[in-house]
């Protein structure tokens, strides 16, 4: 026999047990099918009926249904989910960025406030803009006059 390294002998042994295995349920498959024939019996029947019943399902699913096609489309599906987990994420997180400097806004603002000093007469451009304003709203009639 080769010298293999040691993956190899395990490889080897993982063959050997299973070709033992498979020749092992080939005879006692065999032994029970005999046995049965010559006392017209058949054991385990319901369990058996089952199973055939599986495999003969498992047989119809692998026969008619196209798995790269339905690998494709679950595929598809979960790229469409991670893109919208992803968004979702990246919404969150500007919302998040939206509400801090929302914060620091309102802060400077009121820190602008104090700052300012208020003055008690208006600016000359202020006051003529307001007479303009006020001359003119009295120069118009009110909605309730217009017919």
């Amino acid at each position: 026999m080769h010298d293999f390294p040691h993956g190899g002998k395990i490889a080897v042994m993982v063959v050997l047990v299973a070709l033992g295995l498979s020749i092992v349920l080939l005879v006692g498959f065999l032994y029970l099918t005999a046995l049965e024939k010559r006392h017209e019996v058949r054991y385990i029947a319901t369990r058996r009926d089952a199973l055939d019943a599986w495999v003969t399902h498992t047989q119809f699913v692998f026969t008619h249904v196209d798995f790269e096609a339905f690998m494709r489309e679950s595929l598809r599906m979960l790229l469409a989910q991670i893109v919208h987990d992803v968004a979702h994420l990246t919404l969150l997180t500007v919302r998040a960025a939206e509400r801090l400097l929302t914060r620091v806004v309102k802060h400077l603002r009121t820190q602008h406030e104090l700052q300012t000093p208020h003055l008690d007469a208006p600016r000359p451009f202020v006051k003529a803009m307001s007479d303009f304003k006020q001359q003119l709203s009295a120069s118009r009639p009110s909605l309730s006059e217009l017919p």
